[in-house]
């Protein structure tokens, strides 16, 4: 390190002009040099330099001498010009495509990758249902859910492997670059254009080749969408990844540590209601899964693929569609077979404790969740009135008052029973008149758009326990496709999974639509980690705590 500095000052100071010494050396050389750092007892590098940056210039100023000269006001010429923010966006995207396309096999492999697993996957699970024929049915295939889910992760990993090193590979560029002063906003922003290109051709591309395997018509658009949305939050993530850790080893076995919890918390592999308690949620999705990507999209595309195909929406009215009817249908049928006779239960055994012992203890307990679904009937169904909501307490409750909810829980009943009657009767006739129309065509119409399993899983079919009591209110536990979700507060945004609409201000949003936006500010929020760097210093913040202590010590 000292020759090779005496041989700059002696470049310094001679009027020759090229040293031949010049071409041999590394020009990394010069960077490992100056940042040298401590090794601690334990053989791990510190933050502290050998040499600090004021002995650096001590040891030029003893070893170099300049000549007087005459003073000059003029400013120098300027031998660099930084250009503008633009102009290195365009360079950094420019020097990037280029270096890509140069390597072949780089690009090869991530062209052919997407629509070769597209293939495989739906080559394996085009399920046909009678073995005694050739027929393929998409209503009959029971792989379609997991194919979604399949579909996400392939999404994630591809997307994870085209940005897990891109940063990382760049360090030394980027360390020579950094005494320019240059953007890093302009070199994120086109290496992320980038890969988000990569991504969007790999997802079109896996969901043109098995969307049309497994005959799935209509979605080409929000499949892909999906796909891509799921890619470009692993390339953010993938460059948080690529910029924190200092070892490819290190990225790619953080990599799976990174998805297996995607996978866990999508919805698709376990239920959430019967994950365990610290994680689970009864009546909504867990905490810790809103933040998970996978399960956004998950819930996105297969809400989207039970409520969006052409014979959900196949119009029985000017403004109704047959899953609006089925909606209504669903609820009118959980409100009079399992929500009313639930309480009207709690009422009964209100009225036989007030009966023996003339008041309550043991019940005391149901007039909490009493109060409160009543109230919420009271909002829902304003032509069934009932008054004096605020005395079904264990202070006021009294036999007239269990009489009185009892009498509106028979009315609400009746209501529901009406509404249920009337739907039905519509939703018969409207596919009495398709079958009679023409009953080939409404077969294959049905075949062709409606899948049995994709509605299994949204509809939840199998559940045992169709409503519970949870924190004072009554939970449906089946149908949540058909389940609007409670309104809380202004801001939140939570519910349970298959919800067909999401709340948010107020208002309700396309629960498709809304979970891309919630996974698009994932993004920005991955991207202003990136920009700032906030990963990486995370990770090395133990560094900081022991070059602290070894500083008092």
């Amino acid at each position: 390190a000292v020759m090779y500095f005496k041989h700059i000052d002696q470049q310094i100071n001679s009027d020759v002009g090229e040293c031949a010494l010049c071409g041999n050396v590394n020009p990394e050389l010069i960077f490992n040099i100056i940042e040298a750092r401590v090794v601690d007892e334990f053989g791990n590098y510190t933050n502290l330099r050998k040499v600090s940056p004021p002995k650096w210039e001590e040891h030029y100023h003893e070893n170099t001498t300049f000549e007087k000269s005459e003073t000059i006001s003029a400013p120098p010429p300027k031998s660099l010009n930084i250009p503008h923010w633009f102009k290195q966006f365009s360079i950094y995207l420019v020097r990037d495509f280029l270096s890509k396309i140069s390597n072949r096999q780089y690009i090869t492999l991530n062209l052919v990758e997407a629509p070769v697993l597209g293939f495989i996957l739906a080559y394996i699970i085009r399920y046909i249902a009678d073995p005694n024929s050739n027929v393929y049915i998409f209503r009959e295939n029971d792989n379609i859910p997991i194919y979604i889910f399949m579909s996400l992760i392939v999404a994630l990993f591809l997307g994870f492997m085209v940005s897990a090193e891109e940063i990382f590979r760049d360090r030394k560029i980027l360390k020579r670059e950094g005494f320019l002063n240059l953007s890093r906003s302009s070199y994120l922003v086109a290496k992320v254009l980038i890969l988000f290109a990569i991504s969007a051709v790999q997802s079109i591309a896996f969901v043109l080749i098995a969307n049309t395997i497994l005959g799935i018509k209509g979605m080409t658009f929000p499949y892909w969408f999906a796909l891509f949305t799921t890619a470009a939050f692993a390339n953010v993530l993938g460059l948080n990844i690529s910029s924190s850790f200092n070892s490819a080893v290190t990225i790619y076995i953080i990599i799976p540590l990174v998805m297996i919890p995607m996978m866990i918390l999508s919805g698709a592999m376990f239920p959430f209601d019967k994950l365990n308690r610290t994680v689970g949620s009864v009546d909504k999705a867990p905490l810790i899964a809103e933040f998970m990507p996978t399960k956004w999209s998950y819930e996105a595309l297969m809400v989207h693929q039970y409520i969006n195909n052409r014979y959900e929406q196949a119009r029985v009215g000017k403004t109704l569609t047959l899953y609006d009817l089925e909606k209504k249908e669903s609820q009118a049928d959980y409100m009079q077979v399992y929500y009313i006779p639930r309480l009207q239960e709690k009422v009964d055994a209100l009225a036989e404790e007030l009966a023996n012992s003339g008041k309550i203890s043991r019940t005391a307990a149901y007039l909490p969740l009493l109060q409160y679904e009543v109230g919420v009937q009271m909002e829902r169904v304003t032509s069934v009135p009932f008054a004096g909501l605020d005395q079904i307490t264990a202070k006021e409750i009294s036999p007239e008052m269990v009489d009185r909810l009892s009498k509106y829980l028979s009315r609400l009943k009746d209501y529901y029973a009406g509404e249920f009657e009337k739907v039905n009767q519509m939703k018969q006739k409207v596919i009495g008149y398709w079958t009679t129309t023409d009953a080939k065509k409404y077969k294959q119409f049905r075949d062709d758009y409606f899948n049995e399993s994709v509605s299994d899983y949204v509809r939840k079919s199998l559940e045992k326990n169709k409503i519970l009591e949870y924190s004072n209110r009554l939970v449906q536990q089946y149908d949540p496709i058909y389940q609007d979700p409670r309104v809380e507060s202004p801001m939140s945004f939570r519910a349970h999974l298959f919800s067909p609409v999401k709340p948010f201000l107020g208002r309700f949003f396309d629960t498709y639509w809304f979970n891309m936006g919630v996974v698009w500010v994932y993004i920005l929020i991955l991207y202003t980690m990136l920009y700032f760097d906030l990963m990486k210093k995370a990770v090395n913040i133990s560094d900081y705590f022991k070059f602290r202590r070894s500083r008092r010590e």
